[in-house]
């Protein structure tokens, strides 16, 4: 599956604060991208938890090594995808 981080990690709008009344909180991070397949193409949002966020581009995702089967015997998707770059990033100039 191609996935392509379409805009840059923005803290002002890809931060969700969160809290309950028994004193927990976090914060979510989601970075906002399109994923497509032959069946397909749809803007997704990617949980990046406190990874780096990723570079706007092209990624590849593998199915098989993002999905595991869960405690009640049916499929879970991986919370963090594992993107692998389409292109390596270039050399930066020295």
């Amino acid at each position: 599956m191609k996935v392509t981080i379409t805009k840059p990690f923005n803290p002002a709008t890809d931060e969700k604060s969160w809290s309950k009344p028994d004193g927990r909180s976090g914060v979510i991070r989601t970075q906002e991208a399109t994923a497509e397949c032959a069946k397909f193409r749809q803007t997704v949002r990617i949980d990046i938890g406190k990874n780096e966020p990723f570079p706007v581009g092209e990624y590849t995702l593998d199915l098989e090594d993002a999905i595991s089967v869960g405690d009640f015997g049916d499929l879970k998707l991986a919370r963090r995808l594992p993107l692998v770059p389409l292109k390596p990033a270039a050399a930066k100039a020295a």
